[in-house]
């Protein structure tokens, strides 16, 4: 099969870290204090001259959300902001495909990934982004939600503990957008470690993608993964285990593992797919 042309750009997520907004989508709770990521997604569209439509379908708070990005946007410069909030008959709406074929990019804000499968996955809009994505040069982004949808597994539910218990983890389908991967946000504040190397023991052949926060991946022909931002993304790999409970162990019993591999992506670093290896960049 052939390479795609467009690029992907999985975001970990930048939301206040009170208590109030951890476990919220909340718009007013969501702050980008470091604008480099949303600058990097642009560069890697038009610039200040992107068309891009902003997907709020994951929000429960859709409004606030589209104002949050027109302004966020805004303040780079980009100016021509579509939102979108894709639930019913206008996912596969003239207006909406119109939109879609007319952009230069499409970018799904975080929520709830569950919600944003369950509305527009296996659509017209979700077959055109797909086409677009692997015939032209166009860019599909996501934060939060919207990043861990692009996977092939993805984590519907899972609870974050100390230990890595059998069971925490419950996968489904996402957008496959990246074959034989899963996704995670938030990766490091929210002590997420223990549910990625579950789910990825459930996914034998995966490779899992953790991303902190004001984090991203710029992964260029569905292969080369370029890391943006302020934080590190985490690969787990487990290819390579020589030993292992998972099968046999009960549920919410703890999992030994030995042989998983794990790799810390930052600026500077890439990391090849394809090769299951890490490229530094030289200076």
């Amino acid at each position: 099969m052939e390479l795609p042309k467009g690029k992907l750009i999985p975001i970990g997520g930048k939301e206040a870290r009170d208590h109030e907004a951890e476990n919220t989508d909340d718009a007013r709770h969501v702050k980008f204090e470091n604008e480099g990521v949303l600058q990097e997604v642009l560069n890697e569209m038009k610039g200040a001259d992107s068309k891009v439509a902003v997907i709020t379908t994951a929000s429960s708070e859709p409004d606030e959300m589209g104002e949050m990005y027109l302004e966020t946007f805004g303040n780079l410069g980009c100016n021509q902001v579509t939102i979108l909030n894709l639930t019913g008959r206008n996912v596969d709406s003239k207006k909406s495909l119109e939109i879609l074929a007319g952009v230069d990019g499409v970018f799904f804000t975080g929520g709830d990934q569950k919600r944003l499968i369950d509305k527009i996955c296996d659509t017209k809009f979700i077959a055109l982004m797909k086409e677009r994505y692997q015939n032209e040069e166009f860019v599909i982004a996501g934060t939060s939600a919207g990043a861990m949808a692009m996977s092939a597994a993805m984590i519907e539910e899972g609870s974050s503990t100390e230990s890595l218990l059998k069971g925490i983890v419950e996968l489904s389908e996402g957008f496959t957008l990246l074959p034989k991967t899963i996704i995670d946000t938030h990766f490091m504040s929210r002590g997420r470690f223990a549910r990625l190397a579950e789910a990825l023991l459930m996914r034998p052949g995966f490779i899992a993608i953790g991303i902190c926060e004001d984090t991203g991946l710029v992964i260029t022909g569905g292969q080369h993964m370029r890391t943006i931002g302020s934080g590190v993304a985490m690969i787990l790999e487990a290819d390579d285990i020589k030993k292992t409970n998972f099968k046999e162990a009960k549920k919410m019993r703890p999992i030994f593992v030995e042989g998983m591999q794990m790799h810390i992506l930052a600026e500077g670093a890439s990391f090849s797919l394809e090769k299951r290896k890490m490229i530094v960049e030289k200076s």
